[in-house]
């Protein structure tokens, strides 16, 4: 079973709402699994999973015309929430509103450990796997880059390519470094198993590959 959903891919990392999310689904189970063999270990990461919260089958966008009632999940702004009330028309947004956000798991530490830092490494580790797939395309003119003010595409810029994943890869290694100290510092505490990479945690390594442009 996925920590990891599409939304939360689009909703903790640079992607817009409209981000192509086609290669999400595949993407999704290796960098997890690469996570709990390479980070967490086996027990930390099977105990997650056996603390999730499933979200329902199905949920719809939070509709302001509808009374909901306890325990109705909404989605609003991609993110999650679960009614506190009957016939409850509140926004999910406002202030003192009958909603609360949906946690991913029923343990505290395990929340703490998913929102504080896993939630935005998965998050970010999986769009940076297909932003290059979704953003450059390769054919017989060479590789190309899209654009969005109506030309279509134009060649890619190297110096943009690699600022960008620099960029990102920055992040997901500065987060993984401070999820590390987080677990040496509090899993006894938070009752979660001992981790695979406390005082060892792998973080990404930027190797250089030989990439064509135009």
């Amino acid at each position: 079973m996925n920590l990891t959903l599409p939304f939360e891919v689009l909703q903790h990392s640079p992607a817009g709402f409209d981000y192509p999310t086609d290669s999400f689904c595949d993407l999704i189970p290796q960098y997890e699994q690469a996570m709990r063999r390479e980070c967490l270990g086996k027990p930390l990461w099977d105990f997650l999973v056996s603390k999730l919260n499933p979200y329902p089958e199905t949920w719809t966008e939070w509709d302001a015309s509808v009374e909901y009632s306890i325990g109705d999940v909404v989605v609003r702004n991609l993110c999650t929430y679960i009614s506190t009330a009957n016939t409850n028309t509140t926004d999910p947004l406002a202030t003192g509103s009958s909603w609360n956000k949906f946690e991913r798991f029923n343990h505290a530490g395990a929340n703490k450990l998913w929102t504080g830092y896993l939630r935005q490494i998965m998050a970010y580790k999986v769009f940076v796997a297909s932003l290059t797939t979704t953003t450059y395309r390769s054919g017989a003119g060479g590789m190309t880059i899209n654009v969005g003010d109506g030309t279509g595409v134009r060649a890619v810029n190297k110096q943009e390519f690699l600022t960008n994943l620099t960029q990102y890869n920055g992040i997901i290694e500065m987060t993984t470094v401070n999820m590390n100290e987080w677990l040496r510092d509090n899993y006894e505490t938070e009752g979660l198993p001992l981790p695979a990479c406390v005082g060892n945690c792998d973080v990404p390594i930027n190797r250089s590959r030989r990439i064509a442009f135009r």
